[in-house]
């Protein structure tokens, strides 16, 4: 019996393109939050269409999900800025009050000016900072299950040791290592399109998976 391929080249493309403007994003002053944006919406299409061939939407879902909590992330990042400056413009400062006093013969004296200082929300910007920790995560381990699930479909290693790199970023993001693991992920995610095959095999639905992710 000869097997139907399954033309996946536009979606390599797609998810190529995307994933490399998601990474460089991060680096481009003033536009790169746009260009990630535009990478992270091409990807999701790529995956779409990919799920829609193979009948099997994990990648599509997952990769939602990591989206969606990474608009969580730069929400937060934007309330950590804006707190920190009105921390640093409003907080911290002295402040010079005068009081008086009214003496027993019914004279005002006024009391010299002293300072009030007034302590930054430090626990506040605390918080913030580790609820943006738990939420790239969240991410990071959405991430993993997005290339894992790729794996399975095309057999790319590449796909594979992304999923490995977001798994131990996930592990390490309390010590900030993960972050430069995250990063090496998503070098491997822009290997994996690039060398992803351009025609996958239509396989039956009960045949088994391949070797699981480690």
């Amino acid at each position: 019996m000869v097997s139907v391929g399954i033309d996946i080249s536009s979606e390599k493309n797609l998810g190529l393109w995307g994933s490399i403007l998601a990474l460089v994003g991060g680096f481009v002053p003033y536009l790169g939050s746009v260009l990630a944006l535009v990478g992270f919406i091409l990807v999701l299409v790529a995956l779409k269409g990919i799920g829609d061939k193979v009948k099997d939407d994990r990648p599509f879902k997952y990769y939602l999900l990591a989206f969606i909590s990474a608009i969580v992330v730069a929400v937060i990042f934007a309330i950590v800025v804006f707190t920190s400056l009105f921390a640093f413009s409003g907080f911290g400062v002295i402040e010079e009050t005068h009081s008086s006093v009214i003496t027993p013969e019914g004279e005002t004296v006024v009391v010299p000016p002293h300072g009030v200082q007034h302590s930054a929300p430090t626990f506040v910007i605390a918080g913030v900072f580790l609820f943006f920790l738990v939420v790239m995560i969240v991410v990071a381990y959405f991430e993993m299950k997005t290339w894992g699930a790729m794996y399975e479909i095309t057999g790319t290693k590449e796909f594979r040791d992304a999923s490995n790199w977001y798994k131990w970023g996930a592990m390490t993001a309390i010590i900030l290592v993960g972050f430069l693991l995250m990063f090496i992920g998503r070098i491997f995610v822009i290997l994996g399109f690039s060398n992803m095959p351009k025609e996958l095999e239509e396989k039956p639905s009960d045949m088994p998976m391949d070797s699981p992710i480690v």
